[in-house]
């Protein structure tokens, strides 16, 4: 066979193999499925089909519907753990592609009402929120998302990570920040700091977006009593003379949080110190100076919270007597070593060693 035949057919071969469109590994359509059911939830295969009651475990393939009534919920679980909240007299649409278990695309169209969200940061793959005049581009986010065909309004309010919101009318586009709501309107595109009302409303984490609870911003009664609590990532145990960083996030608070204090001592001292913390939104940082920290004879740090609602009254993490009954943690000491120089009874230069605790 002549050499230069040999060579065209490598070359076109290989050409045909590196061509985007001689992709060999087949691309499915995305599934996803029901995890939690509340009331009246309905699914269908799509636009030309009818509704049938959606189940626990129900399957959702691309292009299937989802529809929940007054006062209803759903959840919806992709493989990758990421998971949608369906609030009620909503009507959600998904679609995607996926290859060899990756995940290629995927869409969750809101012809109206709102979706909560939990996704998972995936390496190249962007979750997209779409509705009638937006375009919600997210990665490893959550928030929510809404359309309101009444006022032709789409909105998109970020708890954790960041988003691009654009308008597939007027083309504006946003950035939007954790702790902003963005607004996509006839008007065109605009962000703000979102309201507590706002981030509570949006937060995948709370009893509204668990279907345990009900909101009164969407016009829900609450149905299901959940109280004002408080998650810190401050655990374990301290070390003396390190500072410790704090974050916290507020969970059901019944009024706008106005100020937040951290009150802390060593156990033994007669006072407690004052720390301010950062606000944003219903998350709250603050770092506690290594030189407060310190161990002594008992070992053990104490604290507490305390913080102003708009409402004018105070709000304490213990809620009773916080003072006498604070949280508490263990302080490991720092070890402190000396060298003393001593001379040996031949003339040499020898160091003795003493350590103790600080």
């Amino acid at each position: 066979m002549n050499r230069s035949f040999v060579l065209v057919i490598i070359v076109i071969v290989a050409a045909l193999l590196a061509a985007p469109a001689w992709n060999f590994q087949d691309k499915k359509p995305i599934a996803a499925y029901i995890i939690k059911v509340v009331k009246d939830v309905e699914r269908r295969s799509g636009p030309t089909s009818g509704w049938s009651k959606a189940m626990l475990l129900s399957e959702l393939k691309a292009g299937y519907e989802v529809r929940t009534q007054d006062k209803s919920f759903a959840m919806i679980k992709f493989a990758d753990e990421s998971k949608v909240s369906v609030r009620e007299k909503s009507i959600i649409t998904i679609s995607g592609e996926v290859s060899g278990g990756k995940i290629l695309n995927r869409d969750v169209f809101i012809e109206r009402g709102r979706a909560v969200f939990n996704i998972k940061k995936q390496e190249t793959e962007q979750f997209r929120f779409t509705s009638p005049i937006s375009v919600a581009s997210i990665r490893g986010t959550e928030g929510g998302t809404g359309f309101d065909p009444g006022t032709t309004t789409s909105d998109l309010t970020l708890i954790t990570g960041v988003a691009e919101f654009t308008s597939t009318r007027t083309e504006c586009k946003l950035v939007v920040h954790a702790g902003e709501t963005g607004l996509i309107d006839s008007t065109g595109c605009r962000a703000d700091t979102a309201s507590l009302r706002a981030l509570q409303n949006n937060n995948p984490n709370s009893g509204v977006n668990q279907g345990t609870a009900v909101d009164t911003v969407a016009g829900y009664r609450t149905t299901t009593t959940t109280r004002f609590s408080l998650n810190t990532s401050l655990s374990g145990t301290l070390q003396s003379g390190q500072g410790a960083a704090l974050r916290l996030s507020l969970a059901n608070p019944p009024v706008d949080i106005t100020q937040a204090t951290m009150r802390y001592r060593n156990q033994g001292e007669t006072s407690f110190k004052t720390l301010t913390l950062t606000m944003s939104g219903v998350n709250l940082s603050g770092t506690i100076p290594g030189t407060d920290i310190k161990a002594g004879t008992t070992k053990i740090f104490e604290y507490y919270f305390s913080m102003a609602g708009s409402d004018g009254k105070t709000y304490s993490f213990p809620e009773t007597t916080p003072e006498a009954n604070p949280y508490t943690l263990p302080i490991k000491p720092r070890v402190v070593y000396l060298k003393i120089p001593i001379t040996t009874p031949n003339g040499e230069l020898r160091f003795l060693q003493i350590s103790y605790e600080e």
